[in-house]
This record gives structure tokens, C-alpha cells and sequence, in this order.
């Protein structure tokens, strides 16, 4: 059957920062005959699992430079099921997108940058603003700017660039983190991108479309590891 999707922002990105390379990336798995849609192996292909739908809130996904082109990356899941409320950048230290920069001018006052607190964060001795949630109930699309990398990169992202300090930034507290844990999780403060806007929208009240990207996001990891044992297998 076949499964393929149009293209949305991040796949845009992706081919903008390619056709841009002075080099080629080579990461483990670069021999790999892989689906073009969900960059997976072959055999391990899961655009069957992708049920676009419209989210309540906008992302402005923020990729790390070195994030893009890794068939790891969770963060490409969100433009995944919400392409129409997804636009995808490259994260410049010094000077923003022209059309990132018009985008955040427009959306002055509706704009917030998510700053996940880890307690790996806390330990560093890394702070950050802790802010009300800027969404009342009758705001709709509100645009929230998700930092697409390490923790250690995301750390870099958002303190080597001023022009992202203007920017209100929400802080998801510890005790809604380990509540969501609790509920979805196995494993430690250690979230990944797609995890973090599952959280995010979970803070927002909106639990369907919180379970809907964990749900894909759990196909995804599986995919992955299965993805990983059989490389491992045919080495």
C-alpha cells in the first residue's frame, strides 16, 4: 500500500538545507534504503501510523543545524500530524530567518518560546524565566517556538541568541513533568522533542491531541529500535 504524504515544513527545510551543503551528511545507517517520507528503512516505514489532524495551537519547530538530517529527529513528527500549524526554521545564532524574522513579528504578543526544566538542567545550574501559561481560553492558534536539539544545544540555541530573549518563554514545571510521566512513561526527566510538545499539550487541557502525538511517537521509537536490531543483525 502505499503510504506517501505531501511534503510539509521540516521536509521543505530539509531539502533547502541539502540542496545549501557544501558537504554531504553521513550518519550510521547512510547505506540504508530508506522510505522518503518517514526516512526510515524500507522495511521499517511507518507512514502508516500518520494521522494528520489540526492542532489548537501553532510551532515554529527551531532546528539545531545538526538535528535536520538525522532520521532519529522527533521533532520532524510534529509537522508529521499537524503540517498546517507547523513551520520549520534553521536556528542561526546572530540573524533569524527573514521569513522567521516577519513571522515573529507578525505574531508579537502570541508567540511564546517553549524552555523545557529538566533536572539535568538544574544540575548544570541553568535557569530560566518561569512565566503564566500565555493562553487565555478564547486565543486560538497561539504559537509556540520549539528548540529542536541536545539539551546541551538547546541550552546553546537560547543562550547565544539575543534575539530569542525577547521572547516570553514558558517553562513546563517539575511537577507537571513527572505527572505526565507517571501517566505516559517509563523512563526518566529525559524528554525528546516530540515528548515535550506531547506534554505541552497536555498542560494546554488538550489530552486527545497530547495521546494522538505520543501514541506516534511510541510507533516511531519502536520503528527505530527495530530499525537499529536489524542493521545490527545484517552487520
Amino acid at each position: 500500500m502505499d503510504h506517501k504524504h505531501p511534503l510539509h515544513s521540516v521536509d521543505l527545510l530539509r531539502t533547502k538545507c541539502r540542496s545549501r551543503a557544501q558537504r554531504p551528511f553521513i550518519a550510521r545507517g547512510a547505506n540504508a534504503v530508506r522510505c522518503p517520507s518517514c526516512m526510515m528503512a524500507e522495511f521499517a516505514c511507518f507512514c502508516a501510523y500518520r494521522e494528520p489532524r489540526q492542532a489548537a495551537v501553532d510551532f515554529i519547530l527551531l532546528f539545531h543545524r545538526d538535528e535536520i538530517y538525522k532520521p532519529t529527529n522527533s521533532g520532524r513528527l510534529i509537522a508529521d500530524l499537524y503540517p498546517e500549524n507547523t513551520r520549520a526554521f534553521l536556528w542561526d545564532r546572530t540573524q533569524p530567518d527573514e521569513e522567521l524574522s516577519k513571522l515573529l513579528e507578525a505574531k508579537k504578543g502570541q508567540c511564546t518560546l517553549l524552555f523545557p526544566n529538566t533536572e539535568t538542567a538544574q544540575q548544570q545550574g541553568r535557569t530560566t524565566r518561569t512565566l503564566p501559561l500565555p493562553i487565555s481560553e478564547n486565543q486560538h492558534n497561539h504559537t509556540f517556538i520549539i528548540l529542536d536539539g541536545t539539551w546541551k544545544q538547546a541550552s546553546k540555541m537560547f543562550h547565544q541568541s539575543e534575539w530569542l530573549k525577547d521572547i516570553p518563554h514558558f517553562e513546563i514545571n517539575s511537577q507537571a513533568q513527572r505527572s505526565f510521566l507517571v501517566r505516559h512513561s517509563g523512563h526518566d526527566m529525559q524528554f525528546a522533542t516530540a515528548e515535550v510538545v506531547a506534554l505541552l499539550l497536555d498542560s494546554l487541557g488538550h489530552e486527545k491531541q497530547s495521546k494522538h502525538l505520543l501514541h506516534y511517537y511510541q510507533r516511531f521509537n519502536q520503528h527505530c529500535l527495530a530499525s537499529r536490531k536489524r542493521g545490527n543483525t545484517d552487520a
